[in-house]
């Protein structure tokens, strides 16, 4: 007896291969769009490499603790720790309080005997003045930022804040600096600008001057010739067309002098 398919029951084979399909690609690790989008992450990665987490200055490794801080003109990331050992005077080292440029009063702190550092006076207790050695120089194994397993409590956090701070004061510093030398060379260059457009209206009026000289010249040598080459005329009407009378020497000379002028002339023009 033969039993007809409908159309549903073909379907829901349909549906039972397409899901088996799907099953046995994933077995077989078939790329998938989002392994596609993995790939194009890494090799965007390869060429435009993410920048060291490590510190500039002991080479810890703390990926989240990584500051950006300018110490002497240059700008270094450091971690929490040798944030707070190279700033060693702008904050407490005993309550992390950060001085902002400002230290207390020398009546309410101590100086440390061996660095530059200043503690509060309530901070250091009872301690001799004179031999005072903050926590940093007491214990040369002294960490401020002793982070393990992850695991920060209030005065790790109170560290940490204090090197936030030491490290947004510092930028602030040296953005006022680049405003300030951004500034500068844009004076200079106004400046610079001025000096080139007084020394070109300089050369133009040596020029203009230099051109109407040299016109000068030539119109009063023109002038010179014009009238002595009149006056040979002159004497030739009054001598007469045949007439072999004297010549006047001097004024051949004087003529022939005038000549040389206008090529002398004409030779340094061209």
């Amino acid at each position: 007896m033969y039993t007809t398919k409908t159309p549903e029951a073909e379907n829901g084979k349909r549906s039972k291969e397409a899901m088996t399909l799907s099953t046995s690609n994933m077995s077989r690790n078939i790329p998938t769009s989002t392994s596609t989008s993995t790939s194009k992450l890494n090799n965007q990665t390869l060429c435009h490499p993410i920048p060291s987490k490590g510190c500039g200055n002991c080479a810890a490794h703390a990926a989240h603790f990584i500051h950006q801080v300018r110490l002497l003109g240059i700008l270094r990331r450091l971690c929490t720790s040798c944030v707070l050992r190279l700033h060693p005077s702008s904050f407490c080292p005993a309550c992390f309080s950060f001085y902002a440029g400002s230290p207390p009063h020398p009546s309410k702190r101590v100086a440390c005997s061996n660095c530059s550092s200043f503690t509060h006076s309530h901070c250091a207790g009872d301690t001799f003045l004179s031999s005072y050695l903050c926590p940093p120089c007491k214990d040369s194994a002294f960490s401020f930022f002793p982070l393990k397993d992850d695991k920060i409590d209030k005065k790790l956090a109170l560290a940490l804040l204090c090197a936030a701070k030491i490290a947004s004061f510092s930028m602030g510093k040296a953005v006022t600096v680049a405003w300030a030398e951004a500034d500068r060379k844009v004076r200079e260059a106004a400046l610079a600008r001025k000096r080139a457009r007084e020394a070109l209206e300089h050369l133009l009026l040596l020029t203009s001057k230099d051109k109407a000289r040299k016109k000068e010249n030539e119109n009063n040598v023109s002038a010179e010739v014009d009238a002595n080459i009149a006056k040979v005329e002159d004497l030739d009407m009054e001598d007469g067309d045949g007439d072999d009378g004297d010549i006047d020497v001097d004024l051949v000379r004087h003529i022939e002098d005038s000549l040389v002028r206008v090529d002398d002339i004409d030779s340094k023009l061209n």
